[in-house]
């Protein structure tokens, strides 16, 4: 996580709340099953994309929004109406998951994105509380990227769906995802990875897909 995020700290715990608030997509997934998670989550990323499109070209409805979530945005997702389309941070975690439900088996989709969004929220506030020693030229921390680590194995202890091996290179693999400045949002880039990761693992293991 960077360690020079201008981004307050309090709010940077305002909004990781929010995502541990967001678990109940994964968990909700494992309960409703397929397809009708899929259904749900694909519906639910559809409005938000275009709620995030609409605040991009409407005054009003952009001032709506931002006096309800303003305060949990980061300054890049709050652009000035007519100047570009921005996805939010809440947004990039439905469509993330809508594609894991979507390309992976449940078994997989659940304790991969329930496994990148406690992680994350580890990372994000180890980094920003902590951080001191950076990846060379790369915003993130190393104790972030450790914090993520940790929280990341330990999510995937819990689960007993996916093999060790699979699980701790997804874990790892996810981490450095994480810190690299790719130009895909994190929440959709990291849990497709991580689960790209464990399929591929598990490939390797059985000679079968996931």
């Amino acid at each position: 996580m960077s360690a020079s995020d201008t981004f307050s700290y309090t709010a940077e715990v305002g909004r990781k709340a929010l995502h541990l608030l967001a678990l109940v997509i994964p968990f909700g997934m494992w309960g409703l099953g397929m397809p009708l998670a899929l259904y749900l989550l694909g519906t639910g990323a559809l409005i938000a994309v275009a709620a995030d499109i609409g605040r991009a070209y409407s005054p009003t409805f952009n001032t709506w929004i931002r006096a309800i979530f303003g305060p949990l945005m980061r300054a890049e997702e709050l652009p000035d109406v007519g100047t570009r389309v921005t996805f939010n941070g809440a947004t990039c975690v439905l469509v993330g998951a809508a594609l894991l439900a979507l390309l992976f088996p449940l078994r997989v989709a659940v304790p991969v994105l329930t496994m990148t969004m406690l992680a994350d929220a580890a990372a994000a506030l180890v980094g920003r509380r902590i951080g001191r020693h950076t990846w060379g030229s790369l915003s993130a921390t190393v104790e972030g990227t450790a914090a993520f680590v940790l929280t990341g194995l330990g999510v995937m202890a819990a689960f007993s769906s996916i093999a060790v091996a699979p699980a701790v290179a997804s874990v790892v693999v996810a981490a450095a995802t994480e810190a690299l400045p790719l130009p895909v949002n994190d929440n959709i880039r990291v849990p497709l990875v991580a689960a790209l990761v464990v399929v591929g693992g598990e490939m390797l293991v059985t000679g079968v897909p996931a």
